[in-house]
């Protein structure tokens, strides 16, 4: 079974949302899904067990918010320190904006540094998602599971 680890910041909801939508497409397909929000205390070894780990922010002054950088440099750390090895999980970053995006920028970046594949291209949406977001937010998740499957193959 695909296991898909999915966590993320919000402000307003809208990064929220759209977790709750690719965690709903990957599990319409049968993977095994973790949601955490950023705040809530989860075990790191979580996300060594999963083969996907997809990584939402919003972008908060040009960047992704403090919870994040913050979040994204410890797995870094992880990494130097040989506790945490996410190599060649697959890696993708999501999340809403208002003006630029560049929360995704940041996220695609450390993604590449821990090693993980970025098989997927980052998911944008402005400001709240639509129906039209959350039905590419559900295919994301469709697609990431799938792609686990194949490579299980």
């Amino acid at each position: 079974m695909a296991t898909v680890f999915i966590v993320y910041d919000s402000r307003t909801g809208n990064t929220a949302r759209m977790a709750s939508a690719i965690a709903e497409g990957a599990k319409s397909v049968g993977a095994e899904v973790v949601v955490r929000k950023l705040g809530e205390k989860f075990p790191m070894d979580e996300l060594s067990k999963a083969e996907a780990i997809l990584v939402g922010s919003p972008t908060h002054y040009a960047s992704t918010t403090a919870e994040m950088r913050h979040f994204l440099e410890s797995l870094d750390e992880m990494r130097k320190a040989r506790k945490l090895d996410l190599k060649g999980k697959i890696g993708v970053g999501f999340g809403s904006y208002g003006w630029s995006g560049e929360a995704l920028e940041r996220i695609t970046g450390a993604v590449r540094v821990l090693g993980m594949i970025g098989k997927f291209p980052t998911l944008k949406v402005v400001e709240s998602p639509g129906e039209s977001d959350l039905v590419k937010c559900r295919e994301l998740g469709v697609s990431v599971a799938e792609a686990i499957r194949q490579t299980k193959k």
